[in-house]
């Protein structure tokens, strides 16, 4: 069984310059996620971002594909779905190029009504398949990502769905996406999928909506949550997906800065008491 102490700190970035990948080292994180932005996503130097993670010995753990009301793999009229599935296809293809093998999605965009919803699962489903054959070509998964609000994804069951749509499909957890007003917890949700979690995105927040915190200013209980994650045997970073700017959801609660990612992430310890 893997635990907290065996856990890699990475961040969830856009920055692909080599001083900005020293800084990370130079405070003990060791891996980031690549967010492909949805308006740079044709216009990335892949060699520059693996030139320059490798000239400052940092992983690039994950790809974070592009996403918005346009960006998304569960639109109802098919010519638009499919010409999503397909640049994101495109995207895998360069990032695989240089070795990326984990590609975290979402399911969806919102708002997604209650009458829509079954139909805009069912492509969602179809696209997962479509992607996951895909990564599969390449050595690479698909991690699904849970999502906030109306989203695809917004609990447990809805994220079990989507995934059994090819069992080669991962997830994503993202422990401040599960709203108290869905019924999903942490230790459910974990227990339901802990088998199929591949990555993580770490942040805080008050169960009403995302805030993408720091650890320990929200209300999540990390012991138990790393309990639940040690006991699925998870053996992968531990993610800050947040940036180090003001939170645009709660600017008078900074995000914080590069040095308190690694001063939360060595201090992890007090938070969960392990």
């Amino acid at each position: 069984m893997t635990h907290v102490a065996d856990w890699k700190t990475a961040v969830s970035t856009q920055n692909t310059d080599l001083a900005f990948f020293q800084r990370l080292m130079a405070c003990d994180i060791t891996a980031i996620e690549f967010l492909v932005g949805e308006k740079v996503r044709f216009e990335i130097d892949w060699q520059a971002l693996r030139r320059n993670a490798d000239g400052a010995g940092i992983e690039i753990w994950s790809c974070h594909l592009p996403f918005s009301q346009d960006i998304d793999i569960s639109l109802a009229e098919e010519e638009n779905r499919r010409s999503v599935v397909n640049d994101q296809k495109k995207i895998m293809a360069e990032a695989m190029k240089i070795g990326i093998r984990r590609f975290v999605l979402h399911p969806s965009s919102e708002p997604i009504g209650e009458e829509e919803r079954p139909l805009r699962m069912e492509k969602a489903k179809e696209s997962l398949r479509e992607l996951a054959q895909f990564a599969a070509e390449g050595n690479a998964v698909i991690c699904v990502e849970d999502l906030p609000r109306t989203c695809l994804g917004h609990t447990a069951d809805e994220v079990a769905e989507l995934i059994a749509a090819d069992e080669r499909l991962k997830v994503c957890f993202d422990v401040n996406h599960l709203l108290a007003q869905y019924g999903s917890t942490h230790a459910e949700f974990i227990e339901k999928l802990g088998h199929k979690i591949e990555t993580t995105h770490m942040s805080d927040y008050d169960f009403v909506d995302e805030k993408h915190f720091f650890p320990g200013r929200g209300m999540i209980n990390w012991r138990e949550l790393a309990e639940g994650l040690e006991r699925a045997d998870y053996a992968g970073p531990f993610l800050y997906e947040g940036g180090f700017t003001p939170s645009h959801r709660a600017p008078e609660v900074p995000c914080g800065t590069l040095e308190e990612a690694r001063n939360r992430h060595l201090t992890i310890k007090e938070l969960t008491g392990k």
